[in-house]
């Protein structure tokens, strides 16, 4: 493919410009808020956030405004809500599975729970940007919806997409646009996975992906520039509008997928 070819023929720029990236992106710390909980007295919902740094809430300061509160917001007309959230920057898929895997207590306040109604994932951009191939991520990603699908029994797991990396402000082309080609041919792996998983008959577990749409609303501005407008100030990161959005689109799967019976 010519874009294997190219980034072959560019690996010298695309390894420095990744380097002054890391030396030179400021390193925004995870938001402050709760992590575990419930809102209101009777929750009929288990919700459960896995990933990244976006997942932990990164491009924010305070949970409220990140994933896990956006969601908790939209939801609370509808449902008191048992939530938790288990993420970390720099988190890939082989380090949450490894920290999956290991010994863990039943006083564990999130992987000592035995069952979670829907599971949110978001793992991917620290598999881009490292060596792993696109065919051992895949590996990789199944192997964590098949754990936490065995060891939770989720009525739905929603799989959150790699974010258009080719549209990040923080990254110089042509690294721009290597990670982005690089993240399209990881998205649609992983689309043809989930695929695969719901054609299997003996799952208890729905899977559906999560594609944030990318709609600019001010047609005077490029793409790039409504990107600076909607991410965190590192050019890196979702900031509130992004996390918004996702939290949107993860109550919409919630609710039209029927998880709850008191919704209607």
């Amino acid at each position: 493919m010519l874009y294997h070819g190219l980034s072959i023929m560019l690996a010298p720029v695309l390894i420095l410009q990744g380097l002054k990236v890391r030396r030179t992106t400021p390193r925004l710390a995870e938001p402050e808020g709760e992590r575990v909980g419930q809102t209101g007295p009777n929750p009929t919902l288990k919700l459960l956030i896995l990933g990244d740094s976006a997942a932990a809430g990164v491009g924010v300061t305070n949970q409220s405004e990140a994933l896990l509160g956006q969601i908790l917001e939209q939801l609370s007309p509808k449902v008191d809500v048992n939530y938790a959230l288990f993420a970390k920057t720099g988190a890939t898929t082989s380090s949450t599975l490894q920290a999956l895997n290991e010994p863990v207590e039943c006083s564990h306040p999130i992987l000592g729970q035995t069952h979670f109604d829907v599971i949110v994932t978001s793992l991917g951009v620290n598999d881009i940007t490292s060596s792993v191939s696109c065919g051992k991520w895949v590996q990789q990603q199944q192997q964590f919806f098949e754990l936490i699908s065995q060891r939770y029994q989720p009525k739905l797991i929603l799989v959150t997409a790699l974010p258009p990396l080719g549209l990040f402000p923080a990254l110089p082309n042509p690294l721009r646009w290597s990670l982005g080609k690089r993240a399209n041919q990881f998205n649609r792996r992983l689309q043809q996975l989930i695929f695969k998983l719901n054609q299997q008959g003996n799952r208890t577990s729905q899977f559906s992906m999560i594609t944030l749409p990318l709609d600019n609303p001010q047609p005077e501005l490029s793409m790039l520039e409504f990107m600076r407008q909607v991410m965190a100030s590192d050019g890196f990161h979702p900031g509130a509008p992004i996390y918004n959005a996702w939290a949107s689109l993860v109550v919409e799967q919630i609710v039209d997928g029927g998880v709850v019976p008191t919704f209607v």
